[in-house]
């Protein structure tokens, strides 16, 4: 029967005196900070050696007499609903419900560093946690170590640790803090996690260790260990491992060695570890003392104990000498926690199977669950035995380190795209460009999307501007297609079509109020729009600019064009004798070309006015495209104040001569966009899906720059969209400038690519751990949920995240014939309510 003590009793910490920590065994001082730890799966081999060599290097300066015990509590969560999004409308309602309830995994880590008495070495089994055994009036006359008593020694131990707290901060892959008081003691904090195993501590559960097992409240737990030398399956740990199932050919993915105890074990648990650094010489003296006992007594046969461990020692002291290393002591344990005895069997089976994936043989522990589960509570590490730990160098017990924690982003708030994560589906936020803008991760907002064929470019865009939308951004897409259709139907926008009888125009002369600048005596046009006019006016004379003969030499029509449109519209703005449309500005030209052409002093052979009258004339007048810069199309006189523009443009992007000049009809919606300073705080996306060719000539790419340039001050975010990478780069005007302004790349399924993924490394200008997260992506994916990964770039950093949806909201994404189909079907019969048509979808 097990005697029973108030937990007051049982609490191994006597007193706290900001920041310091006192425990009842030995009267033992400490400090206890929480570790924020690196995003599991975003680090790379170099990233793991530095972790390596930040806890080798705390090892060596905290001195001697000193544990560290770092902690890693695994704990339960279930999703709760968003209020702020599930009130939004019917489609945030669906996905929220979609996800609520939701089980996941969350980390919290501590690292605590003890200072110990120095005869810490020499203590039996028999002597951890002996405070247990006394009485309250004990403590009244509680004696502590001389050492602890020494002023200066003990602020030299304050030192130190802030000097650890700084050195972590500083490897910008780390972080850490001081925990207060209210962080360790107060209701729901460290303690009451710790000793009720709930993120809801602070209602008071019972322990018991009946029965070889602990138990909290209703969770039962096992504790197995590592705690000696021989239970390792492996001759040599590196600073990091590598996990199996993200790598593709000789694609290594880099996890820590501890990798299969944290997230990928899927029940509740801590990992404890711990560091002891010894007095050196008398260390030293220990271990040569236990080589001499078991050379003594080894029969130096095959499979003697002695013979076996003495060599094993040998080993190690050649090692530690050869290598200029330094001795620890290690020990590490976990402790599984389930609720119901039938669970038990199954989470003992894996959590032993987890530790044979890292090469340990691990032992399950149930004689010392006592001194395992007291001397895990921070502040009291040394109440775990000395008969625990392990001789190791120092850096083989820093590549033991449990290194990854859970992701950074929030569960809840107003902005960002709901994706879950790669380890257990938690619904997160994704902020695409606010957050990376303000970590300086990125400077602009462009944005290119691309997959293999079916690898979900489509439904993650759609996901994108879904998210986007609801937040108040506006959005222009191009697309040979009907990809968008049912989103622009969702939130009100507008279809325009390219067709015969009915085809694109628009008129650049219009000028608006942000297009005209004025010096107070004189009025006249914006560099912006003047760049705008110029640009058209390029495209309109096509390849006679490049076709090597003299009647325009292409500097100097430049020149005259940049002349003729400065000087039209102070006319027209002056005087209103010119039209503000294509006609004007062509009236303009007939009537006063040749006198400019006579002030500038230009030769007939370098530009023939009669040939540039003669190629712009179709534009104007009766010519057969006087249609195209001339007309009011109601279609397009109101597209810059609709919320969602959608151009479909069919068989117009086969047509060479009239589609880039049709695409300053869609740049110019989205200049003005950009310039409507009511709109400066929304985000605005100007989006080309399998349509980036547009800007395929040097004019266009020129124009594209510039536009770039002013969507990064005013908010707008240019996204292109491609199943094949390199349709990016083989246009020698567009594909070089559209990846150097795109800070984000946004890469799906790219399987297909695998053995060619070093030529798309280049063009994308990725580097080896972007591509390690890339060509993981879709190999790991749980059972039973329908979802797809996708890696997102800044620049040089990366994330991996699952893109996953209702079946209610996948309804408006869906792209697959065979369901659009049924998707059609059902909204043609209920007279076309995207409500009732997404209900009914997802019922079936």
């Amino acid at each position: 029967m097990e005697r029973k003590i108030n937990l007051m009793d049982a609490f191994p910490i006597y007193g706290y005196q900001d920041p310091v920590l006192m425990s009842k065994e030995k009267g033992c001082i400490s400090i206890a900070m929480e570790l924020r730890l690196p995003e599991i799966y975003t680090l790379d081999s170099s990233e793991y050696d530095s972790l390596n060599e930040l806890w080798h290097s705390i090892m060596g300066m905290v001195g001697e007499n000193v544990i560290l015990a770092k902690q890693d509590i695994f704990l339960r969560e279930s999703y709760t609903v968003d209020q702020t999004r599930i009130d939004r409308d019917f489609f945030e309602f669906s996905d929220e419900r979609h996800f609520q309830n939701r089980h996941y995994l969350t980390c919290r880590s501590f690292l605590c560093i003890h200072w110990v008495p120095r005869n810490y070495i020499n203590r039996t089994p028999r002597s951890a946690n002996q405070y247990l055994q006394k009485k309250r009036n004990y403590f009244i006359d509680i004696s502590v170590p001389e050492e602890y008593l020494d002023l200066e020694l003990a602020n030299e131990f304050e030192s130190k640790v802030s000097a650890v707290n700084d050195l972590i901060q500083e490897s910008g892959l780390v972080s850490s803090k001081i925990m207060t008081e209210d962080e360790l003691f107060g209701k729901g904090g460290y303690y009451d996690i710790y000793l009720e195993a709930s993120r809801e501590g602070g209602k008071g559960v019972d322990i018991n260790f009946e029965k070889g097992v602990v138990n909290i409240g209703k969770k039962i737990g096992q504790y197995f260990t590592l705690e000696n030398l021989d239970q390792f399956d492996i001759d040599v740990v590196s600073p990091s491992s590598h996990y199996a199932k993200f790598e593709i050919g000789d694609n290594k993915f880099p996890v820590s060695n501890l990798f299969h105890l944290g997230f990928k074990f899927p029940y509740e648990h801590i990992i404890n570890q711990y560091v002891y650094v010894p007095e050196k010489e008398k260390a030293m003296k220990g271990v040569e003392k236990k080589l001499k006992r078991l050379t003594k007594y080894a029969k130096n046969t095959k499979g003697d104990a002695n013979t076996v461990y003495a060599g094993q020692i040998s080993d190690f002291q050649t090692e530690l000498l050869d290598g200029h290393k330094k001795m620890v002591y290690y020990h590490l344990n976990v402790l599984g926690l389930c609720e119901g005895e039938s669970e038990f069997g199954k989470m003992t089976n894996l959590l032993g199977s987890a530790f044979k994936k890292i090469g340990v043989d691990a032992k399950q522990n149930s004689v010392d669950r006592k001194n395992l589960f007291f001397g895990g509570i921070l502040g009291n590490g040394i109440g775990l035995g000395m008969e625990m730990y392990i001789p190791v160098s120092s850096d083989l017990a820093a590549s033991l380190f449990y290194q990854e924690g859970g992701y950074d982003n929030p569960c809840h708030g107003p902005h960002g795209m709901r994706v879950v994560d790669r380890v257990d589906g938690k619904p997160i936020l994704l902020s695409m460009y606010r957050e990376p803008e303000k970590l300086g991760w990125i400077f602009n907002r462009g944005m290119i999307v691309a997959s293999g064929s079916g690898g979900g470019k489509t439904f993650f865009t759609n996901t994108y501007l879904y998210s986007e939308l609801r937040e108040g951004a506006e959005v222009i897409m191009m697309e040979n297609g009907n990809s968008y259709d049912k989103l622009v139907e969702v939130f009100g926008g507008v279809i325009i079509q390219n067709e015969p009888q009915n085809p694109f125009t628009f008129n650049p002369f219009v000028l608006d109020s942000y297009d005209i600048v004025s010096d107070g005596k004189q009025k006249r046009i914006t560099d912006q729009k003047s760049l705008q006019i110029h640009s058209v006016v390029l495209l309109l004379l096509g390849n006679a600019l490049n076709e090597g003969n003299n009647s325009l030499n292409p500097s100097v029509t430049n020149t005259l064009i940049e002349l003729l449109i400065d000087r039209y519209f102070k006319a027209a703005l002056m005087t209103g004798e010119y039209s503000f449309d294509f006609n004007g500005f062509f009236r303009f030209i007939e009537k006063n070309i040749a006198a400019l052409v006579e002030e500038k002093n230009i030769r007939k052979e370098l530009f023939d006015k009669d040939v540039l009258l003669l190629l712009l004339g179709k534009y104007a007048g009766s010519g057969p495209r006087s249609y195209l810069l001339n007309s009011t199309d109601n279609r397009i006189a109101r597209l810059s104040d609709e919320k969602f523009v959608y151009f479909k443009l069919g068989n117009l992007i086969e047509n060479k001569e009239l589609f880039p000049i049709v695409a300053f009809l869609m740049m110019d919606i989205f200049d003005k966009k950009l310039m409507d300073e009511s709109k400066l705080h929304i985000n605005k996306i100007l989006g080309v899906d399998e349509a980036w060719n547009l800007f395929d000539n040097p004019i266009m790419a020129k124009y594209f720059d510039g536009q770039s340039r002013m969507a990064r001050k005013f908010g707008g975010q240019p996204i292109f969209i491609s199943q094949k990478v390199d349709d990016f780069v083989k246009s020698k005007h567009i594909g070089k400038s559209l990846i150097v302004n795109s800070h984000i790349k946004a890469l799906l399924d790219m399987r297909e690519f695998a053995n060619s993924f070093d030529e798309i490394m280049a063009i994308l200008g990725l580097d080896l751990k972007q591509k390690q997260g890339i060509l993981s992506l879709n190999r790991d994916l749980p059972k039973g949920r329908k979802l797809r990964e996708g890696a997102i770039c800044w620049k040089n950093h990366i994330k991996v995240f699952g893109i996953e949806s209702s079946l209610e909201t996948k309804c408006i994404f869906e792209t697959n014939p065979v369901e659009k189909t049924k998707i059609n079907k059902i909204h043609r019969s209920n007279g076309e309510n995207w409500t009732t048509t997404a209900t009914l979808y997802s019922q079936n």
